[in-house]
């Protein structure tokens, strides 16, 4: 598991007593998920209302494999979850997509 990969994950509800499985993005750094039984995801959604800390993805934002659909990833939807959550590795993010995800996060947890 790398950073940028979409993958498909069982993902809690916020109440944390049910869960789905849903598309996310790794974006725990590689040294981080060779060294931990976790990893570090943003939820993606096929939901496409304009969010923010979030940004649009579709094929053209990926430097291999398939979306099916247009998505939005959640930078706001941050989770740490066991590597054994996720059921496989579909796709990868480009560089500058990531980057521009990374950019949401930080916006997320800058000081105000």
């Amino acid at each position: 598991m790398n950073q940028q990969d979409l993958v498909w994950v069982r993902l809690p509800f916020s109440n944390f007593r049910e869960s789905k499985v849903r598309p996310a993005v790794v974006v725990s750094n590689s040294e981080y998920n060779k060294g931990s039984s976790d990893i570090i995801v943003c939820a993606i959604t096929s939901k496409l209302e304009g969010k923010q800390y979030s940004i649009l993805i579709d094929n053209k934002n990926l430097s291999k494999g398939d979306l099916p659909i247009k998505s939005r990833v959640r930078a706001d939807k941050i989770l740490q979850m066991e590597k054994g959550l996720v059921i496989k590795s579909f796709a990868r993010l480009d560089d500058k997509t990531f980057d521009l995800l990374v950019e949401e996060i930080l916006k997320l947890v800058q000081r105000s």
